[in-house]
């Protein structure tokens, strides 16, 4: 955490403990701080930058696997070609799959935009996602 990503790692534990990494060694024990950052919560900057794919906490996780859910059975219930792969997952962080804008998706879309896609009528939710 210190080597890789030592910016998030200080923003994480003002955010979460309040807590100034400059008083590590001196009015924190290292052994403390080293228990608090390995603590810290799903949604901390750090987990994202050492894994993207830990981009995401679990609600976020949950909302997009509904979606796809939803999304393949509205798909099988529909006419397609014999043979046809459903290719409507929504992308995941740290993936390497590209929306369809063509960026590539680090971060994807977020709960809101999750939320807004499964609050659409029907037919609807192919339309211009917004990542």
């Amino acid at each position: 955490m210190c080597v890789r990503a030592p910016d998030a790692l200080r923003a994480d534990m003002q955010r979460v403990y309040g807590l100034d990494a400059d008083d590590i060694g001196a009015g924190i024990r290292v052994m403390r701080a080293a228990d608090l950052a390995a603590s810290l919560p799903q949604d901390a900057l750090v987990w994202h930058r050492l894994d993207p794919r830990a981009g995401w906490d679990e609600r976020t996780a949950l909302l997009a696997s509904l979606r796809d859910s939803c999304a393949w059975i509205a798909w099988s219930m529909s006419k397609h070609p014999k043979g046809q792969k459903w290719r409507d997952q929504w992308p995941r962080p740290g993936d390497g799959k590209r929306d369809g804008r063509g960026d590539p998706t680090v971060a994807s879309g977020t709960t809101e935009q999750v939320l807004d896609m499964l609050s659409r009528p029907r037919g609807k939710t192919e339309n211009k996602q917004t990542h």
